[in-house]
């Protein structure tokens, strides 16, 4: 949990996923003091979703640090089998370095790619998911950056805003993510007395979660009296956390979410969270031992940002009648 001084963030603006489908500019020519050789290194990012905050704060770490690498940003707009054509493309630009985002592009991209390095950013359970053997070493080309706070972090942070004794969650099947965050945070609830449901999202004829199924989901978990929806690290879910968070704020039923896109972006009531820009800025580090100081990709380790935010959004909790308690106030950022 966050300390007692209020948290700093400053919100960047996301960028549309057209904007994604397109090269970036390299940043205008400086001198780089890290490295002698003339190779301008190239770095392929291949995201899940178009842009986000996570990636304003990984080109932003090479911006302050004078580093000018190549950047080409491509997105596969939530279908990862695109994945195969973008890694030919990849290798045919003389990439050296690529770049993923989130747990389906991540796994997509290990599966076929290994002679390039990996930094992976946006991946809960790295581990679970089978990108790496440890933390302290994936035993591969690869590293990268976790976001998710720990599930008894979770729910001491549920906790110290309301008791809140019925839980439930929906989430996408498809995403080992989802599944791991779900056994994790049922076993939480079952330690401090809780119940925990999650509800899997009813797949397509081509095994796509439905989104068109989602407000009927929310109904009947109001119906049945939840208190609190749960959102964990979740693709599908973040790309729909309008849809999701204002069709639970209209049934009167407040959200937890772990990932910061749905609090900034969205209708949730609260969340503890590794905020996006934290996230990109330690995947750009990473990067940068790997392009400018040749340290193996197995040598790095997969880590979280070290601080985390505990977001209230004050607007929502005025529309449900849930002010947070003068404790919550007192490390909590407040947004609107």
């Amino acid at each position: 949990m966050p300390g007692q001084r209020a948290p700093s963030f400053r919100r960047r603006r996301l960028l549309g996923a057209a904007a994604a489908l397109a090269p970036l500019a390299a940043f205008a020519p400086a001198a780089c003091a890290h490295s002698a050789s003339p190779h301008v290194p190239r770095i392929y990012m291949i995201l899940f979703r178009g842009e986000t905050d996570v990636e304003a704060g990984f080109l932003q770490w090479f911006k302050d640090k004078r580093l000018q690498p190549e950047f080409v940003v491509r997105s596969v707009d939530m279908d990862s089998s695109r994945v195969p054509t973008l890694l030919e493309e990849a290798r045919a630009w003389h990439a050296d370095l690529i770049y993923t985002w989130g747990t389906p592009v991540s796994l997509a991209v290990a599966a076929r790619e290994f002679e390039i390095p990996i930094v992976f950013t946006m991946v809960s359970a790295p581990i679970a998911a089978g990108l790496a053997r440890n933390l302290a070493s994936s035993g591969r080309n690869l590293t990268g950056v976790s976001h998710v706070v720990p599930a008894r972090q979770q729910m001491a942070a549920i906790r110290s805003y309301r008791r809140f004794d019925r839980i439930a969650a929906i989430f996408n099947p498809n995403e080992v993510n989802a599944r791991v965050a779900m056994r994790e945070m049922r076993a939480e609830a079952e330690r401090v007395g809780a119940e925990f449901t999650p509800h899997p999202l009813p797949l397509d004829a081509q095994g796509q979660p439905r989104a068109d199924a989602i407000p009927g989901l929310l109904a009947d978990l109001a119906e049945h009296r939840v208190q609190l929806l749960y959102i964990g690290p979740d693709s599908f879910i973040a790309s729909q956390r309008i849809l999701v968070t204002e069709a639970a704020l209209a049934l009167g039923l407040p959200v937890f979410s772990a990932a910061e896109v749905a609090l900034r972006d969205g209708s949730a009531l609260f969340g503890l969270v590794a905020g996006y820009a934290n996230v990109g800025r330690l995947t750009a580090h990473k990067a940068a031992q790997i392009l400018y100081h040749r340290v193996k990709a197995a040598a790095l380790p997969i880590e979280t940002p070290g601080s985390y935010s505990y977001l209230v959004n004050m607007d929502v909790a005025r529309q449900l009648g849930m002010m947070p308690p003068a404790r919550v106030l007192q490390f909590a950022e407040q947004i609107k």
